[in-house]
């Protein structure tokens, strides 16, 4: 373990406690407080901490000249989309993220040492309070200056940095006897160890991490050899407090800002603002009931009523919402993530919903798309990779606004049933619970909620709706590891050797017992474990002059299990057998997988670079691949796909699959390596399509794209939204599948007697024939309807002063249920029972029917107990059915005989 040494004295830094909160601090003048709220209220706000004011990307620029002119490397920004390198987050939360797992375990090099970098990170953590407490964002750009520490190459610890920070807060003309240094500790991302929190004028500015160790599993700590010199500084919060503005919205996006005003006519008051900004910093906003009390107390000290204040600070927040969440939607897009109802796309979604709200409460006009352009006009002198996505981004603001409607239309009927539902069991008031799944299920908005229930039901929603639900989300828990657990040498794998070796020779090492199933392991073999979307090998081995099955293969700890048909000894190690794989399978797979390569490398061509493979399956009649995509590919889409596929299949090129290191993979071609998931490992086998495709990829390939054969693209459908799948055969199974195809074309021409190209035109003009005559026929059922009613108007019993119409007709499904409701609706008769010869009947009842006590539902349930079936409904109308059909009139006896006891 590094023992922390004292750096502050050389700086003329004394240690001291907070007499408020108790923590331990370091300050160049004596001090009572820590520096950091709420200990110490804002100084700043009207009051500028720095010589001269920076907006935030003037204080990015300055970031970066001062740490290169330390030594440091500006590397660019990664992706907000944290799952293309790793499995267990989605969003980038910190720039520590992007350095993790594999730059901080030392499996890769990072791409300087040391390095600058500011880097755009979102936390949905706390999305509620943004816009209302002056300082939380969704997105923000943390600065950093981060040193990977190794034995034979460290570089600085924490004399070094320390005195970084301090001398880059008095480059910018902060007073550093107004800054302080927090003793505390980190945790995050596996990793841990001792930070210093450093404040001035009331505001935490800089957090500096010195990772040293690894968090286990059981909340132990394990020290590290690589020794992490992570640092953050919160450019917004530098950029804030050098202005002295009322919020952090202010001064980090004031053109967007100054924007929606002119668009909305809201004046923002610096007063209310400024005094909410000094009361939110004083506390720690983290539940429902702490914003509640900022509200009222903000409102106290402007001697405004909470009424009066609210009516005047709800306008001002909304602006403050739509410009944070429109610039936090633009990297999320921009990058690579596609809303939708799962995942990162989820999250995306539930930011681009809440931008709508509160678009909808300032009476917008314009389309989200209008303020997004103004957002990216804004961003893209800064991120020229946002200029660059623009048009992409764009096409799916557009869309996603129109399906949101299209939601909450469609979601009203849901909202009314639950609420009708909620009442029927005698609740006035609406569950969070049913609150959250309405919207996660069905995309309902609270606020929509609320204006349906109405003022005889009662629907909460808490201030920190929207954080509960994205805490929820924010987490990949989708890779669960296998417990099982080998302890053999690491199988010598010869498929990658030679592919088109078909027989091995190997020696038995040990047999053991997996999920009931006997698994034999060599020292080396020639079976494919099943991985990464493709089955396993299947084929025998000759163990002692008996051959046995192998009709499974996986792989755990890089040690393959060979599942057996058939019962073995302990006896069987350390004999010599020879394995034999099923060729036509093996090759089968083969062509699906490295087709599968040449179709996502096609739609990325066709449909756009934010094409990325969300999941994939080979099989040996067809393979599937998921693709993130915001809409539904077109036939004329599908045919360019297919098209170009099979272009680069007769361009026969010779497939490039070596073994790199993970940073000289990564070098050589950065996270598109890992679209078909993250790979585990030091080594990585990279298969290379050259001009085409790249890709991390275990799988068996052929050896050159010509090998794969013709590719048929056989449908698309859509798995859920942000995500669509192409089916797709390749080789001998595509030709199966073109003529499957053919015969399916072939026997419906002969039917209709037409040769194969007359055979759209025949079944138009049949098909507009047959849709014509139903019309007519339903036409003369309602006519025969209309006149078998006319026929039983009169023939009714008054039972208990009800008229009651019971009948055995002739009438399908449809008939008897619009027959009975229309004598009912019409006041024609109180109580229907029909039944037709079928075995089906019907019950429909009255108002006055249902005050008189009957409950037509049960009563039909009866009856169609009778004809050995059963049946329900509602009080209105109910239906059931039986396979007794000759048991009606006893049924329909049956229900008169219950109507006569109600």
């Amino acid at each position: 373990m590094i023992i922390m040494v004292e750096i502050f004295d050389k700086l003329g830094y004394k240690k001291y406690t907070c007499k408020t909160c108790g923590q331990e601090f370091y300050s160049q003048v004596e001090r009572d407080t820590c520096g950091d709220a709420p200990c110490d209220e804002y100084g700043f706000i009207g009051n500028p901490a720095t010589d001269k004011p920076y907006n935030l990307y003037e204080i990015q620029k300055v970031f970066r000249e001062f740490l290169e002119s330390e030594g440091h490397t500006h590397v660019h920004r990664y992706p907000v989309l944290a799952k293309r390198w790793r499995d267990d987050v989605f969003l980038v939360g910190a720039s520590i993220f992007c350095f993790q797992p594999w730059i901080t375990s030392g499996l890769v090099k990072p791409p300087a040492n040391p390095i600058e970098m500011a880097q755009p990170s979102i936390r949905l953590n706390d999305v509620d309070n943004v816009g209302r407490t002056g300082r939380h964002m969704t997105c923000f750009t943390m600065g950093t200056h981060t040193v990977i520490n190794k034995e034979d190459d460290f570089i600085y610890w924490e004399d070094e940095t320390i005195r970084l920070c301090h001398e880059f807060f008095a480059h910018i003309g902060i007073n550093t006897e107004e800054i302080t240094f927090i003793k505390s500790w980190w945790a995050g991302g596996g990793n841990e160890g001792p930070c210093y929190e450093v404040c001035c004028r009331g505001v935490e500015l800089a957090t500096l991490v010195f990772i040293q160790f690894e968090t286990l599993e059981d909340g132990s700590k394990k020290e590290i050899p690589i020794k992490v010199v992570d640092t953050g500084y919160g450019l917004e919060r530098i950029a804030w407090i050098s202005q002295g503005t009322p919020t952090a919205y202010d001064a980090c996006f004031a053109p967007v800002v100054d924007k929606l005003k002119d668009l909305t006519g809201v004046e923002i008051n610096e007063d209310i603002q400024g005094r909410n900004a000094q009361i939110a910093g004083m506390m720690d906003i983290e539940d429902i009931g702490d914003l509640k009390e900022l509200r009222q107390q903000v409102a106290d000290s402007l001697n405004l009523t909470l009424e009066e204040y609210l009516k005047a600070a709800e306008p001002m927040e909304a602006i403050y919402i739509i410009a944070d969440h429109t610039r936090c939607l633009a990297f999320m897009i921009a990058d690579g993530i596609i809303p939708s109802n799962v995942k990162e796309g989820y999250l995306a979604r539930l930011v681009l919903r809440r931008t709508i709200r509160f678009m909808k409460e300032l009476n917008m006009k314009e389309s989200l798309a209008d303020v997004m352009a103004i957002q990216l006009d804004f961003l893209s002198k800064f991120y020229p990779e946002i200029r660059q996505s623009e048009e992409h981004i764009m096409n799916i603001i557009t869309l996603e606004e129109e399906r949101y409607a299209s939601t909450v239309k469609k979601g009203k009927s849901i909202v009314k049933r639950a609420i009708k539902r909620l009442k029927k069991e005698g609740k006035d008031e609406m569950p969070l619970d049913m609150l959250i799944d309405l919207y996660d299920a069905h995309g309902m908005p609270p606020e929509t909620v609320v204006e349906m229930a109405g003022d005889d039901f009662t629907v909460n929603v808490p201030d920190n709706f929207f954080t509960q639900v994205a805490g929820a989300h924010e987490k990949d828990t989708s890779n669960k590891k296998s417990s099982f657990k080998v302890d053999f040498p690491e199988t010598d794998l010869l498929f990658y050797k030679d592919f088109y070796q078909k027989e091995f020779e190997a020696e038995v090492l040990g047999l053991v017992e997996k999920d009931g199933k006997p698994c034999l392991i060599f020292d080396k073999t020639t079976f494919y474990p099943e991985g990464g979307g493709q089955p396993s090998d299947i084929g025998e081995v000759l163990i002692n002059g008996n051959v046995f099955k192998i009709p499974y293969a996986e792989k755990i700890d890089n040690v393959v299990l060979h599942h057996i048909d058939g019962e073995v000894s302990q006896d069987v190690v350390g004999t010599k057998v020879t394995g034999k794989i099923d060729w036509e399978r093996r090759i089968t797979l083969a062509r699906h997988h490295t087709g599968t390569h040449l179709v996502i490398a096609a739609a990325r061509k066709v449909l756009g670079q934010h094409i990325w493979q969300a999941g994939s399956q080979n099989e040996l009649t067809r393979a599937r691949i998921d693709l993130s995509h915001y809409k539904r590919i077109t036939q004329d889409e599908l045919n360019q796909i297919e098209k170009l596929a099979n272009e680069y299949v007769m361009q026969n090129i010779e497939l490039d699959i070596q073994f790199h290191t993970r940073d000289e993979a990564q070098e050589l071609y950065g996270f598109v390596l890992y679209q078909g998931g993250i790979v585990p490992g030091k080594m990585i086998r990279v298969v290379k399509i050259p001009g085409v495709d790249v890709q991390a990829c275990a799988g068996t390939h052929v050896l050159r794209t010509g090998v794969v054969g013709p590719i048929k693209i056989n449908k698309t459908e859509r798995v859920q939204d942000g995500v669509e799948r192409i089916d797709f055969s390749a080789g001998l199974a595509a030709i199966d599948s073109m003529q499957h195809d053919g015969e399916i074309l072939r026997v419906s021409s002969a039917i209709f007697k037409v040769e194969n190209d007359q055979l759209p035109k025949t079944c138009d003009r049949f098909f507009s024939e047959w849709k014509a005559q139903k019309n007519e026929i339903d036409r003369l059922k309602s006519e025969i309807a209309s006149l078998k009613m006319n026929s039983l108007a009169d023939e009714y019993d008054e039972i208990n002063g009800l008229k009651v119409v019971h009948q055995l007709i002739e009438a399908d499904f449809k008939e008897l249920q619009k027959m009975a409701t229309d004598f009912t609706d019409n006041g024609k008769a109180d109580v229907v029972v029909m039944g037709n010869n079928d075995g089906k009947i019907v019950g429909a009842a009255s108002q006055s029917a249902i005050d008189n006590g009957i409950k037509i539902n049960e009563i039909i349930k009866t009856a169609a107990g009778v004809l050995g079936g059963g049946g329900g409904g509602r009080l209105t109308l109910a239906q059931g059915a039986g396979k007794d059909a000759d048991k009606m009139d006893e049924a329909i006896q049956t229900a008169v005989e219950l109507i006569k006891k109600e």
